[in-house]
């Protein structure tokens, strides 16, 4: 070893760890629960009249790929 400390990121041969979480973890956002907010955060995004029409379209792209149009 180089002396060079660790810093938790690590792999296993099929790619099922990074940073310290098992693949598990990292899905923390796929809940039924997580959509429905962030649904719901990409809808009032939409209403909002200081929003850019960049991030307006971004939400529009978000709520169709997740059947919410």
């Amino acid at each position: 070893m180089s002396g060079v400390p660790t810093t938790g990121n690590t792999t296993s041969g099929d790619g099922a760890k990074a940073a310290g979480y098992t693949e598990a973890e990292q899905k923390i956002n796929e809940s039924p629960e997580d959509i429905i907010n962030q649904s719901k955060g990409h809808k009032a995004n939409l209403s909002n009249k200081n929003t850019s029409e960049e991030s307006k379209q971004s939400s529009r792209e978000w709520l169709k790929a997740h059947g919410q149009e």
